[in-house]
């Protein structure tokens, strides 16, 4: 006889209220003791909803798995992928066919000839499909993330949990999550000091959210990016994190309308590529990329967060709270930034004009971290040395951005009236001008910014701010030198601007032996742009003064400093070139290469 204790019970179905309220039902009726004990009028929903996927939808992908399976066949691939609609998951063995991507209205493409890293995984088939959500880009990649190259995970992977599976958006496996983490640990420990934008907490935690929550691919792809580039022991996967973003980016871009640029992760994640490229020296690829980053600021209206502009259409939602606001912020100032020195090395023009920015800079950054609401300063009051006792070390580099900002315009784009020639025309009173605000900024810096100090020291913003004061001195009278020449003015013009200069380099020079300890790796990436300043004002004062053993020992210094940075920084290779001309006078002249003790080679670590 059957035991009764085998005997399945009928499933139990919970009276509607209880199911609204999701409360434990005992199903009894006409009552559940629930509404009995409550008072409530208790009913039950006869009709039981059926799970499952759509009728015909099993058939449709059976159908497109058989085509799959052709497919595969023709094209002599070495093992099957796909056996049955139930079992879809890829072979122990890792090979390159994993990188396919199967979409809903197109065949298989051929399978890309990359090599497979053993420090990658392929992301786990149970996720939701790829969606768009608030302008950020998710993927299946968010989801639980198994190795496939141990049969064990494979087997213990639970049973799919989304039925659709055919707009999986990742084409190849993603980092193990020990080297994502190393990854993150890398960025923030290095790169992220300079480039305080992301607020840690939040994003971090994100991680850990549904996947349409998530940050996009992008955004995670640019950050390991820059974090591979500042490591050693990942140094040989920047390229390829490199080219991931990028095409995540593509993506977005190219989905719908392009709605989806409108993201602060999108904005975020172009600002960081841009920053890449220059290093790697892309330099065509990066001004098109600080674009990007700067029109899709420029569109979500973060350039007048603080402030009443024309009243046009809002493309973002309000801020939810005043870390949010922050964020954007910085946001926008790290687009700032980047095209105020993308123009600096090119002498194009830039994109934002200083008038249209009313966002305050940034607050300070254990503020941002913390969540903590404090009053931040704004630009045209920073510049005016208002409130500068609460300027952060993040806002000193925007202003010093700013003043560089001024400078291009100084310099090219002259007025019709500014009689360059004259001591008294528009042009002199412009550099007078501009100097005294280099001057106020330097005297009415916060305490904490004062070199040599401990805290100021180890404040990478805070080093990259007083080094942009002395790079911003010497481009205003190196563009006074040449004035003053050419038009054969008196020669106290011209003494008092090359004694500004050579005592900025001078100061450079000593910040750079205050930090030459650290790590440079991580620094931000125009840095090398003010050691490259100051060494050509070098290289020219020792033209007309050979024998000063001084500004010698400062020269071969910055070159060991750079031959030490082009190692991380290729940017700095092309900074080195240059100085060799100056050094020999023509790369192509033999008789003047190696004219001085000093040289490229010699400087390089």
């Amino acid at each position: 006889s059957t035991n009764a204790s085998e005997v399945p019970r009928p499933k139990r179905i919970a009276c509607i209220l209880c199911r609204k309220r999701k409360l434990r039902c005992d199903g009894l009726r006409p009552s559940c003791a629930t509404c009995a004990r409550l008072g409530h009028d208790c009913a039950y929903d006869e009709v039981r909803r059926k799970s499952g996927p759509k009728r015909g939808y099993v058939k449709a992908l059976e159908a497109r798995l058989a085509q799959v399976e052709t497919l595969l066949k023709d094209q002599a691939v070495s093992h099957e992928l796909i056996h049955t609609p139930h079992d879809m998951l890829p072979s122990a063995e890792p090979t390159a066919s994993l990188h396919t991507r199967i979409l809903p209205d197109q065949v298989l493409p051929t399978p890309q000839a990359r090599s497979f890293h053993p420090d990658f995984q392929t992301p786990g088939l149970r996720q939701t499909p790829r969606s768009q959500s608030n302008g950020s880009f998710s993927s299946a990649s968010f989801g639980t993330q198994q190795p496939w190259n141990d049969v064990n995970n494979v087997n213990n992977i639970e049973p799919m949990l989304s039925w659709d599976i055919m707009s999986l958006g990742v084409e190849e496996p993603l980092p193990s999550q020990d080297i994502i983490d190393a990854l993150h640990n890398i960025y923030f420990e290095k790169v992220y000091p300079s480039l305080p934008v992301l607020h840690k907490p939040r994003y971090l935690a994100s991680l850990n959210n549904a996947p349409c929550l998530r940050p996009p691919l992008a955004l995670r792809y640019a950050i390991w990016t820059m974090a591979a580039a500042a490591s050693d022991e990942y140094n040989n996967l920047q390229t390829h994190f490199y080219q991931l973003a990028r095409k995540y980016l593509q993506e977005v871009e190219m989905k719908g309308h392009g709605e989806g640029i409108l993201s602060i992760c999108i904005t975020q994640a172009w600002a960081l590529i841009a920053c890449y490229e220059f290093r790697r020296m892309y330099f065509p690829r990066a001004w098109l990329s600080t674009g990007r980053a700067v029109r899709s600021a420029q569109s979500m209206g973060l350039h007048r967060l603080d402030g009443k502009g024309l009243d046009v259409k809002q493309c973002l939602p309000g801020p939810r709270d005043w870390i949010e606001k922050e964020e954007r912020r910085r946001t926008f100032w790290s687009t700032f930034c980047i095209d105020r020195y993308s123009s600096l090395g090119t002498g194009w023009p830039m994109i934002i004009e200083e008038r249209d920015v009313l966002t305050d800079l940034p607050a300070s950054d254990e503020a941002f971290t913390m969540g903590r609401e404090v009053k931040s300063v704004s630009l045209k009051d920073a510049l005016r040395a208002i409130g500068t006792e609460d300027l952060s070390s993040y806002g000193g580099v925007c202003l010093m951005a700013a003043m560089f900002g001024r400078n291009l315009t100084h310099l090219h784009r002259p007025d019709e009236d500014d009689d360059d020639g004259n001591l008294g025309g528009e042009f002199w009173k412009r550099h007078r001008s501009m100097d005294h605000i280099l001057l106020n900024i330097s005297l009415s810096l916060p305490s904490n910014f004062r070199l040599p100090g401990a805290l100021a020291l180890n404040n990478a913003n805070i080093v990259f701010t007083n080094m942009n004061i002395h790079t911003s001195t010497i481009c205003l009278h190196q563009a006074a030198i040449f004035k003053a020449e050419k038009h054969r003015m008196p020669a106290s013009v011209t003494t008092e601007s090359r004694v500004r200069c050579i005592t900025a380099a001078a100061e450079i020079a000593n910040i750079m032996r205050m930090v030459s300890h650290l790590d440079l790796s991580g620094m931000n990436p125009f840095v090398p742009f003010c050691i490259y300043v100051a060494s050509r004002v070098f290289v020219q004062y020792l033209k007309s003064h050979p024998k000063d053993e001084q500004v010698k020992a400062s020269l071969q210094f910055l070159l060991n400093v750079m031959g030490h940075m082009k190692k991380k920084m290729p940017l700095v290779e092309s900074f080195l070139v240059q100085i060799e001309v100056d050094l020999s006078g023509s790369l192509d002249d033999p008789k003047n290469v190696r004219k001085f003790p000093f040289s490229q080679k010699k400087g390089a670590v």
